[in-house]
């Protein structure tokens, strides 16, 4: 897929979201085409596009501001895209994590060591401070429902059935849409022990301007996403992640160490392996299982070539619903939309 149809995909897909993001997308010409070719392939991505041109002043409100900013300051853009590591790492990608992390913790008598690759600010090292309901989709309704909500379009209750419970204290509330067999209900909270945030420039979620850092790849009209962000970043001062400076997979032994002897190390990646050449992916698959870690991944459906080798037949990684693959040491579990609102689980055991 070359860069223009990146950005129309891109386009259809953000559209019934975020017209102005959309707008963004479609207004990419050939003197855009021909910068973005001037920036290594994993800088290319149009969220980090959209956050770098905000960052340097361009409005999404208007459609052309893009293309005037790629005019006007061209070599400040592409000097800003190719050192740019802007990831939000919406919280909402822990609906479908927290139901495998939450069975690891079960397993284990020592509490996690998690290893949020890409953290930013750490708002995806949270999962013991997410409560999770399902709301079941499939013809087969859960035995186990704890609430009900009525859907908008047919009227009809369907059951939410409650996933995990956070600890006391700062929490988020998340509801995703499942179809399939999803594992068993926490009947505890996860344990971690230790947080570490491995990022090539992580954020202090305590300090000022954190939140504006991180909302800076969300769509201006996603009010609601910016609101979750800030409860996620309010759970994150609480429980704040040891910061490392680096990336995958040069420092990921360097983050795995930073884990005490008393936690069970767990590697965790959400929307990060994309920004990771395809080679250094691979790396960072050989050196997990050199490690003997365990690893939770909710990445792009495709972009690692082992995980998609253990797909259904039948799963179509083009159907927005299985943009992302779930997995666990490279088994898929699941596939979801980009952010893990709607997942169909395999039914797979956790092992």
């Amino acid at each position: 897929m070359d860069t223009r149809e990146r950005y129309r995909t891109y386009a259809d897909r953000i559209a019934s979201v975020s017209p102005a993001y959309a707008c963004w997308a479609d207004s990419l010409d050939d003197d855009l085409v021909a910068l973005l070719d001037e920036v290594p392939e994993t800088q290319r991505q149009p969220e980090l596009l959209f956050a770098v041109a905000r960052r340097l002043g361009a409005d999404p409100m208007d459609a052309g501001s893009l293309r005037a900013l790629g005019r006007e300051a061209r070599p400040a853009l592409v000097a800003a895209l190719t050192t740019a590591t802007v990831q939000a790492n919406d919280p909402r990608r822990l609906a479908p994590v927290v139901p495998v992390l939450a069975a690891l913790a079960a397993a284990s008598d020592r509490p996690l060591g998690l290893v949020d690759v890409g953290a930013a600010a750490g708002l995806c090292s949270i999962p013991d401070r997410v409560t999770l309901d399902h709301r079941q989709r499939a013809p087969e309704r859960t035995s186990r429902p704890l609430a009900t909500e009525r859907d908008a379009r047919t009227g009809a209750l369907d059951p939410l059935v409650r996933m995990h419970t956070a600890v006391p204290g700062p929490a988020v509330h998340l509801v995703a849409d499942v179809t399939g067999t999803p594992p068993d209900p926490a009947t505890t909270s996860i344990r971690i022990g230790v947080r570490i945030a491995l990022d090539p420039n992580p954020i202090d979620p305590a300090a000022p301007g954190a939140l504006e850092r991180l909302v800076e790849a969300v769509p201006p009209e996603a009010t609601d996403r910016t609101a979750l962000m800030r409860e996620a970043l309010r759970a994150t001062v609480v429980e704040p992640p040891v910061r490392v400076r680096g990336s995958v997979p040069d420092d990921l032994d360097r983050a795995l160490d930073a884990v005490p002897d008393d936690c069970e190390p767990v590697v965790l990646t959400t929307g990060t392996l994309v920004y990771v050449p395809g080679a250094g992916r691979q790396r960072l698959v050989d050196r997990l299982r050199e490690r003997d870690v365990r690893w939770v991944a909710l990445e792009r459906t495709g972009i690692l070539t082992g995980v998609a080798a253990t797909l259904p037949e039948d799963v179509d990684p083009a159907d927005p619903d299985a943009f992302a693959t779930l997995s666990l040491d490279g088994r898929a579990l699941a596939v979801s939309d980009a952010f893990g609102t709607r997942v169909r689980w395999f039914g797979r055991t956790l092992r």
